[in-house]
């Protein structure tokens, strides 16, 4: 009997030990097992949005300037008096007419000094021509006083054509803008103002600065429509007509030229607008991404799209514009899909997910 007893409690004892420490390890690391494997079958509940088409994704908008079609300073070519004006500011003029009169006391002692050269050349070659006996003058006297007459007539000339000076006409047909001459007033061609500034208003020019990350999309003869705020934004279409061809190495940006129609010059010039481009060839507006949908990786920006059988599909995209809460992506989407919102680094390609369901909100009291 005793030696059962020996037997008996050590055979207890670690019947004991098993069921105490070894059962309980086992049965969690079971547990455990469980959990892991559910854990790694379980769906991943994601937040998705429609993504949607940017209003102006192809279109760049940019302000502007707007200046005369041509404008030029009128300064007279000789010095002189003002005798006469006979425009002023807002009258239009055309091309030739007289817009003051000089008068130049000098030219016109300079022209009778000419003329009176011109007799005496003229009777010094008479008289020489005149001589009938053989050798009594020689050609090269005779060519010198042919000389002189011809000296003589270009002088008379070109005194002449100085007095036409005294006519100032304008050089094309437009507005007078500005007026710096008054009847009396000694004018010359340093004076620092100029007696008139003649414009014109039947075209405009407006002047954009393209910055440097944009300048690749403009080029000569694309559409442009310039809006002016200023007249109940009213909208006018114009085409680029030239650009500088270089960058302003100050602000870096592209010197852009809008030519635009101005009927019956109701646009003055001086405004500022906004020209928005048209790039031709376009193909529409592009797709507008919540930024929180962007996923950075080495191969590139990538977007997470879930798909009708609530699969996760990863798809490479092309980045335009930066919005700030929306990024415009313009290649990869076409903006029918349903993106992931804050994508986490265990979503797969692949992998089937589960919807977040958003909760119902609450009816407002009456």
């Amino acid at each position: 009997m005793k030696r059962l007893l020996l037997f008996l409690i050590p055979l207890g004892l670690v019947a004991l030990f098993v069921f105490v420490g070894v059962l309980p390890r086992i049965k969690n690391q079971q547990e455990l097992r469980a959990e892991a494997e559910a854990e790694r079958t379980r769906e991943l509940i994601v937040n998705a949005v429609p993504l949607r088409q940017g209003t102006d994704s192809t279109g760049l908008t940019l302000p502007g300037q707007i200046r005369p079609f041509m404008e030029t300073p009128i300064r007279a070519r000789s010095q002189g008096f003002v005798r006469k004006r006979t425009a002023d500011i807002g009258n239009t003029v055309r091309q030739g007419q007289v817009l003051a009169l000089l008068d130049v006391p000098e030219i016109e002692q300079d022209i009778a000094r000419a003329r009176a050269d011109l007799d005496l050349a003229q009777t010094n070659l008479a008289r020489v021509t005149s001589v009938t006996l053989a050798g009594a003058i020689s050609k090269q006297d005779i060519d010198n006083r042919r000389a002189a007459v011809q000296v003589a007539e270009a002088n008379l000339r070109r005194f002449q054509s100085v007095r036409g000076l005294q006519e100032i006409r304008a050089p094309f047909t437009g507005i007078i803008t500005t007026r710096g001459v008054e009847v009396g007033d000694l004018i010359s061609p340093t004076s620092p103002q100029p007696m008139y500034t003649l414009a014109q208003l039947d075209r405009l020019r407006v002047f954009v600065d393209v910055p440097q990350s944009y300048f690749q999309q403009i080029s000569v003869g694309m559409p442009a429509v310039v809006q002016i705020p200023e007249l109940q934004n009213r909208t006018l279409t114009g085409t680029v007509a030239r650009t500088a061809g270089s960058l302003s190495s100050d602000s870096r940006t592209l010197l852009t030229e809008v030519v635009i129609a101005n009927p019956g010059r109701k646009i003055p010039a001086g405004l500022y607008a906004q020209v928005k481009f048209a790039p031709r060839g376009s193909a529409g507006a592009s797709v507008m991404l919540p930024a929180n949908a962007l996923k950075m990786t080495p191969q590139g920006a990538q977007v997470a799209i879930l798909e009708p059988d609530m699969k996760v599909r990863f798809q490479a995209i092309k980045l335009g514009r930066d919005y700030g809460n929306v990024i415009e992506v313009t290649t990869g989407l076409t903006g029918t899909e349903r993106v992931i919102t804050n994508p986490n680094d265990r979503l797969r390609d692949g992998m089937k997910v589960r919807l977040r369901q958003q909760k119902a909100a609450k009816p407002s009291a009456a």
